[in-house]
């Protein structure tokens, strides 16, 4: 349904403008779309281990594979934490999330949550969830 609803405001949008007709409303409706925040079943399906990319200090951990989703618990991945990779998922503004477990050595602590994937070393999990 959201396929065909992106679909169908596109191709109305490019009509609109290609007649002289603004197209601020379909903006607007993008991006309410992409701050949704859906909380998707996972589970660790995934082996693999990473870290934030060069030069980020941090990164968020969400409640939901989207930016407009809270934090979990004011909760962020640091660059020296452990990023073990459980699944990925893709939003309904085509970008790719992993849910992860960010494990603090220092401390010993974790935290699960999502994690966009282009904060990634690695670009995330390889297995969907």
């Amino acid at each position: 349904m959201n396929g065909y609803r992106r679909w169908l405001v596109t191709g109305l949008s490019a009509m609109l403008l290609a007649v002289g007709l603004g197209a601020a409303p379909v903006a607007v409706a993008d991006v309410s779309a992409a701050a949704t925040c859906t909380h998707p079943s996972w589970s660790n399906k995934d082996s693999g281990v990473g870290r934030l990319r060069d030069g980020l200090s941090r990164a968020a951990l969400r409640t939901g594979p989207n930016e407009g989703c809270p934090l979990v618990n004011g909760e962020y991945a640091y660059f020296h934490n452990d990023i073990y990779y459980h699944c990925y998922v893709r939003n309904s503004a085509n970008n790719t999330w992993t849910h992860v477990r960010a494990y603090n050595r220092f401390d010993n602590k974790s935290i699960n949550g999502w994690i966009w994937d282009g904060n990634l070393d690695d670009a995330g999990a390889l297995k969907y969830c």
